[in-house]
């Protein structure tokens, strides 16, 4: 089962509005288990979010983040990954005037089935034309 770690580091006095981000890849699959590892020192000082594409994944509710001091938040999931992009962006910010920070993401993915690998041409919008009944 492929494990994915991802470090990402924010400088001091980073706002909201101008976070770091990081792109990073990963392979078609479920994704099984997130973690976000907030170290000692943060002190709710930086925050953190996970989206895909456009849209916020984790925390699940808009505009949430996570934050605190010494913190690790980590859950079991089934959030499948099948469609491009397979890219996760994670964001933070450091509201921290001194300090930079790094906040440490872990996610487990377990691969699809061989029969649940979409067709080349099967994509999320034809599977969605074909719930729909339109076309083949």
């Amino acid at each position: 089962m492929p494990f994915y770690e991802f470090d990402i580091t924010s400088p001091a006095n980073t706002l909201q509005a101008d976070p770091t981000e990081q792109l990073v890849s990963l392979n078609a699959g479920v994704i099984t288990h997130v973690a976000v590892q907030i170290p000692r020192g943060c002190v709710g000082l930086v925050h953190a979010q996970i989206w895909r594409a456009d849209f916020q994944v984790w925390p699940t509710n808009p505009e949430g983040d996570f934050q605190g001091d010494n913190v690790f938040i980590e859950w079991d999931e089934e959030y499948v990954l099948e469609d491009e992009p397979l890219d996760l962006r994670l964001i933070i910010w450091n509201l921290d005037d001194s300090y930079a920070h790094t906040i440490t993401f872990r996610f487990a993915l377990q691969p699809l089935p061989a029969d649940a690998h979409p067709q080349a041409a099967s994509g999320l919008l034809v599977r969605v034309a074909r719930a729909l009944g339109i076309g083949g």
